[in-house]
């Protein structure tokens, strides 16, 4: 099995897998729906996929894992004052029209200061198609897909409402979860991942979460998404294509990222071969190899100076 970004096609198949988690108490299903469709688009979203090279039971995509960066205060009241329903009332605040989660300026804000809260909304299999050995493989891949989808945001809690006896159980055993509160009318528990419970836990998925570093390149989004795109391959040419840029203005993006480079962190490139058809693929290549490693210069950061974190409802000291 292997992991990919989730795609528009796959969201029906992922709300699907658990129906329990869409969210739709408060608005109704309709308007559930009409928020999922439009969330993959947003910059606070993150989604993965399982699949099996070989159907099982008919079925390729054995799981799902999807989540939304909240704003710290919606975090800690859910932590302050812990209920069921925490989806619903993310999705309620997106049909209203007040979200609670974060657009692309909080993000950096968060990333530059104490850290961006997330709610896995999202972390689900294909109940009854698969064995054992199957299901434990689903189990991890969901978990390093999600540090290694996200890796380059600076954590500060990651919450999820655990649905049912085997996810509460599995909470408990990989120990990187803690349970905050049980809800036995819902089947369900407020499970949170701190610092320090995080780096505390048995297992690398969670401290992985923790090991940040600020970004040094400090690039534009224009040129993020450049090389966002670039990591997937492809020439000029079908990179202007995903981008919807011309080709001369995708070339212009590639030198603006050299010359940031140039700038910040000059040993990137170091000695290159002389003027010539290959020195801009070396480029290319060696600056690739550095944000394939570093994904916080791919990910939102304020560079303004003073207090980046974003603002919010004083959280109980254990939970911070």
């Amino acid at each position: 099995m292997y992991w990919r970004a989730i795609r528009d096609s796959d969201l029906p198949h992922c709300l699907e897998l658990q129906i329990a988690c869409l969210g739709d108490e408060i608005v109704g299903r309709a308007a559930a729906l009409r928020v999922w469709n439009a969330l993959p688009h947003h910059p606070a979203f993150h989604g993965t996929v399982i699949e099996s090279e070989v159907p099982i039971a008919g079925q390729r995509l054995m799981g799902c894992g999807m989540g939304v960066f909240v704003t710290e205060g919606f975090a800690s009241a859910e932590l302050n004052q812990p209920r069921p329903g925490l989806n619903s009332r993310i999705i309620h605040s997106l049909a209203e029209g007040s979200p609670v989660v974060l657009d692309r300026a909080a993000i950096g804000a968060g990333n530059a200061g104490k850290g961006v809260d997330f709610v896995n909304l999202y972390g689900t299999w294909r109940e009854g198609a698969l064995d054992p050995p199957q299901l434990a493989e689903v189990q991890a891949l969901l978990g390093v897909s999600f540090v290694e989808h996200i890796s380059g945001y600076r954590f500060h809690r990651v919450l999820k409402e655990c649905v049912g006896a085997s996810r509460i159980a599995l909470a408990r055993a990989t120990g990187t979860y803690r349970i905050v509160a049980e809800f036995p009318e819902s089947e369900s528990a407020l499970a949170v991942v701190t610092p320090q419970s995080g780096l505390a836990a048995p297992y690398p998925v969670a401290a992985a979460m923790y090991r940040y570093r600020p970004p040094v390149l400090r690039l534009r989004s224009t040129e993020q998404d450049l090389l966002a795109a670039a990591l997937d391959g492809g020439t000029d040419a079908e990179l202007s294509t995903v981008l919807g840029l011309s080709i001369e203005s995708t070339k212009k993006r590639w030198l603006g990222v050299f010359a940031r480079v140039d700038q910040f962190k000059p040993e990137i490139l170091g000695r290159l071969e002389p003027e010539g058809e290959g020195r801009g693929p070396q480029k290319r290549h060696r600056v690739l190899a550095y944000v394939r490693a570093h994904p916080e210069e791919l990910r939102p950061f304020s560079w303004r100076s003073g207090k980046h974190a974003v603002a919010g409802r004083r959280a109980r000291p254990d939970l911070l």
